[in-house]
This record gives C-alpha cells, structure tokens and sequence, in this order.
C-alpha cells in the first residue's frame, strides 16, 4: 500500500503559468514491476501537471523470446520498463528506449498494434510508400494470425518480461547489456562507482 505523500513546494516555476509548483512522491509496488517511486509536479494557480513512474530497483539483464505462432499466443503479457527494447524479428522491426521513454503492460497483440501505428505514422511521412504499404499489410496478417512472428523482448535492467509458459529467458552478457539503449535515466542504488 502506498505510503501518505508528503508534498514540497520546489524552486522552478510553472511552464505553463509562472505559478508555483509542487512536487508529490510515493513508494509503491508497482504489479508486474516491482517497487517503484511516482513523482507528480502539480500547480497550484492552474492545470499544469507532470507525472512520471521511476522503477527502483535492477534485476539481471535478460532477454525473453516467444514464438508467436497462432491467436492463442497473443494473449502472453509483454511488461516494457523505460530501458525495455522489443523486436519483431521477421520485420527487422525494434522499439528503443529513448529520453522520454515510458513503462507499460500490454500482450503479444498490443505489441503488433503499436508497430502498426509506428508504421502507419512513417508512411504518411513517408516520400516512397511502397515498403511501408508492404510492412503495414504483413502487420495485418500478423494480427489476423495468418503470420507467426517472433517477438523479443531484451533490458539491460532485468525491469521487462514476457510472461507466457512459451517464453524463453536468456540472461545478456553484460556486453549485450552494455549495448541496449536504457531510456531517460537509471538510478543505481548499489552504491557501485
């Protein structure tokens, strides 16, 4: 259970209005990610307000891969940290942490959807659309179940998993680890140099 927050006025000024500003945190446990703190800067002369989950602890580094192969799969949960890359191996298809990186919870499923609007995002900025009318289309079978897929999950922070009795866990080396993006920042509290 959360503890009772503790609010303290801070020094910037609102973005929004000049007024002051609050900032709020709460320990907590996070389901499916484990303790985390949950800062909010709110202000008090208008409607500005800023929310972030920061998680507080590192576990191993790991990989997990799951054979997508059928409708029956895509019920598997996919839990992102903000250091969580996801690939889809047969598109050559990765989502990066980067600075303003955000944790989330979804399933096999919502993972293709999120490449789908990613897709659908590049071809409309897109000069050549021809690629990415042949992308969007295998996305499509993808989610109809016409297509198995292989989806990757890999963090540097231990913080993302997939959870399905199909997955498979690797631990990375920390070479691999050392080489995956990790999103905004990472708070060690190891009290390692």
């Amino acid at each position: 259970m959360p503890e009772v927050p503790q609010e303290v006025r801070i020094e910037p000024a609102c973005p929004s209005c000049g007024g002051a500003l609050t900032l709020t945190a709460v320990d907590f446990d996070l389901p499916y990610f484990g303790p985390a703190l949950l800062t909010t800067v709110r202000c008090g002369d208008c409607s500005f307000r800023h929310a972030d989950t920061l998680l507080t602890r590192e576990g191993e580094p790991a990989r997990y891969t799951l054979r997508v192969e059928g409708k029956d799969d895509f019920a598997a949960r996919v839990v992102r940290s903000q250091s969580g890359t996801i690939r889809l191996r047969e598109l050559g298809a990765v989502l990066e942490p980067g600075a303003k990186s955000e944790s989330f919870l979804t399933n096999a499923e919502g993972v293709l959807w999120r490449f789908r609007d990613i897709a659908e995002g590049a071809t409309a900025l897109a000069g050549s659309k021809r690629g990415a009318v042949r992308v969007l289309a295998r996305l499509d079978r993808m989610i109809a179940g016409s297509e198995p897929f292989t989806l990757v999950v890999e963090d540097p922070t231990g913080n993302s998993v997939i959870l399905s009795p199909k997955a498979v866990r690797r631990c990375l080396s920390a070479r691999e680890a050392t080489r995956l993006k990790r999103g905004a920042f990472v708070v060690d509290l190891s009290g390692r140099a």
